[in-house]
């Protein structure tokens, strides 16, 4: 699935610190979908759960477990959603 105002705003995060550092207060997904809309980046709910289920489907198990094992609290949480934004992440985050 290709949606590309989910496309922009994942590429947003990566190439501006200023939107990354705003990713770090989401604790749900909605809180992503928000945020990117106060960005001008709209897309729904529905969207976005489609694109991170997609995006998951090559994980292995044990990658998905570790993923799920972060609570949603933590500032790394919605870096973990999706490939291109855990590349992000140094080790140990």
């Amino acid at each position: 699935m290709s949606d590309s105002a989910i496309d922009d705003f994942v590429q947003m995060v990566i190439y501006d610190h200023s939107v990354a550092t705003g990713l770090k207060s989401c604790k749900t997904d909605q809180d992503i979908v928000d945020f990117a809309a106060s960005r001008d980046y709209f897309f729904s709910i529905a969207a976005w759960l489609q694109y991170v289920e997609s995006d998951s489907a090559c994980l292995s198990e044990s990658e998905v477990l570790g993923m799920q094992a972060i609570a949603n609290d933590h500032w790394s949480w919605a870096f973990r959603k999706i490939a291109p934004w855990r590349a992000l992440l140094m080790d140990g985050a």
